[in-house]
């Protein structure tokens, strides 16, 4: 860490930051992230495939949802259209004349 009077280096301890922080205001005016440590070649290969892996089971979970969704709509539509004849029919405000 830097000693200057103006600003104050102070490392965060969850993401390994260095945030400089204006002494005068308590204003944080810069932030420098950490570095990635460098990977090889291969477990990037690997990381992006779990990355595949999970979108792919994302997305097959959502289309499941929405499948089941527009079944659960579409239910509710037919009977709604076999109950059409219960209904009384609508009285036109323009008869009361």
């Amino acid at each position: 860490m830097r000693k200057d009077k103006k600003n104050l280096e102070v490392r965060c301890p969850c993401c390994d930051a260095i945030l400089t922080v204006d002494t005068s205001s308590g204003e944080i005016m810069f932030t420098e992230k950490p570095r990635k440590k460098g990977l090889s070649f291969e477990d990037a290969i690997s990381g992006l495939q779990r990355e595949k892996e999970t979108a792919d089971d994302r997305f097959r979970d959502a289309f499941e949802k929405e499948s089941t969704r527009l079944k659960s709509i579409e239910g509710k539509f037919q009977e709604a259209l076999k109950r059409k004849d219960e209904l009384d029919d609508a009285v036109n405000p323009l008869d009361f004349d």
